[in-house]
């Protein structure tokens, strides 16, 4: 009965922290802070508690040699579910910010237009492009992802096709990585918020169609379950800014959809969801609530007794010169993989085993370095909500804001050096002072050529 005091308590404590530094946790007005509690609360802290509380039948829970890990392990999210809102909630309280109140404005401001026409070219033009280099790299797979999906042939192996695909590049991995991986997306978002902005442009909606046909083929590229369903939901984040918060069954609606697009993808790789009650641990139930859990209590049973900590070895290689670390790099999902997947990373099919960020917070910088790094993401996320409510409310500052907002609360479940130093997220933020810029210097040399004329 004490462990499920602690497990209650903790989470109506963590619900009122993240409601005070969320502003609101209403599903129909989700904010960068509230989607990554929700995405907290769903992947980490339940499987958490339900380990804690005896539930260790997930394949996972299998490989941990020292049984403390599971307690430490629930202990730690228990500490992250109150210091993480806790550090969002002082911060602002020194800032002198209602965080509620600018929300509620911000929902409520009308999306400024301007320089409409260039816009519509210049996301026109660089689509095209982007279009192009997916082309490209479909043809160098050799055959088109999206339709394995809905016809798998006999001897398919998705797991050593998905190896494969990553290793594919066009040009190099950054220009890869920025102008499919990132740039379709982001314009397709771009296109969605001008179109719904103008409301009865048609161009804009062509424009918009094309782009989000362009982006799920992005998605699907190397079969990944989830990547639509996020992708999808940062179209519902602008929507829902658009129109000042959403009606609940809206979004209730969006997650039952979401459900049918990720059951569609395990059938059609092989997974039956009728073959016993095992299911409900190796299926996408298991997957969301032990997987996450399982690794990170994997990271508390490796690090320091088998591997020391890697003292920041985690950072990307850029990162790492700049800040003078010696050693090469690896992540810490990657050491658990090779670790205790061995199986997968000898037949070619294992990737990492991605936890929560604390997970690798402490496996590069032991007890103080995850305690710290709590404190730092939680700051680094609330001082960025705060930015998205001050700048302009524009189509280009909107596809951006909700953007960085799936992006950044996504890698609060995938590891903690991607709040260091990630590429595509300063690229991203570089992006809202040249869109705000860029309208400003296309009317000086417009008006300068038609004096000059």
């Amino acid at each position: 009965m004490l462990r499920v005091a602690v497990v209650l308590i903790g989470l109506v404590l963590s619900l009122l922290l993240f409601r005070k530094a969320a502003g609101t946790l209403h599903i129909g007005k989700i904010n960068l802070i509230s989607y990554t509690m929700y995405l907290f609360l769903l992947q980490t802290y339940a499987g958490a508690s339900l380990v804690y509380l005896g539930d260790r039948n997930h394949y996972t829970m299998n490989y941990i040699m020292n049984d403390s890990s599971f307690d430490i392990m629930f202990y730690s999210v228990l500490l992250t579910a109150l210091l993480f809102p806790l550090s969002i909630r002082v911060l602002y309280g020194i800032m002198n910010v209602d965080i509620r109140v600018r929300y509620r404005e911000y929902l409520e401001k009308p999306i400024e237009i301007r320089s409409e026409r260039p816009m519509f070219w210049i996301l026109s033009v660089t689509g095209f492009i982007c279009c192009l280099f997916l082309l490209i790299y479909i043809i160098k797979i050799g055959y088109f992802p999206l339709l394995r999906l809905v016809y798998k042939p006999a001897g398919f192996d998705f797991g050593i096709e998905r190896q494969r695909i990553s290793s594919i590049t066009v040009i190099n991995s950054y220009v890869t990585n920025v102008v499919i991986g990132t740039g379709i997306p982001l314009l397709s978002y771009m296109a969605f918020a001008y179109a719904l902005a103008l409301k009865k442009k048609f161009w804009w909606w062509a424009l918009t169609f094309v782009l989000f046909g362009a982006s799920i083929v992005e998605e699907t590229l190397n079969f990944e379950k989830s990547p639509v369903v996020f992708y999808l939901f940062v179209m519902l984040l602008i929507l829902m800014y658009s129109r000042g918060g959403l009606k609940t069954k809206t979004v209730v609606l969006f997650g039952i959809c979401a459900a049918v697009i990720i059951v569609f993808i395990y059938t059609e790789q092989g997974y039956s969801f009728f073959s016993g009650d095992s299911n409900f641990y190796n299926g996408p139930v298991g997957r969301v609530l032990f997987t996450q859990v399982g690794t990170l209590a994997m990271h508390f049973d490796l690090f320091p007794f088998m591997f020391p900590f890697l003292g920041g070895r985690s950072l990307s290689p850029t990162a790492m010169s700049l800040l003078g670390i010696d050693g090469s790099y690896v992540r810490s999902g990657k050491l658990v993989m090779d670790y205790y997947g061995s199986d997968k990373v000898y037949d070619g099919t294992g990737g990492v085993m991605n936890t929560v960020f604390i997970g690798e917070a402490y496996a590069n910088f032991g007890w103080l370095g995850m305690i710290l790094g709590i404190v730092y993401v939680a700051v680094l996320m609330g001082l960025l909500f705060w930015m998205f409510l001050k700048i302009r409310k524009n189509p280009w500052n909107l596809a951006i804001a909700c953007m960085l907002t799936g992006k950044l609360a996504l890698a609060s479940q995938g590891g903690f050096t991607d709040f260091i130093y990630n590429f595509q997220t300063i690229l991203l933020l570089l992006l809202i002072p040249i869109g705000h810029f860029a309208p400003i210097v296309w009317k000086k040399l417009y008006h300068r050529e038609k004096r000059g004329a």
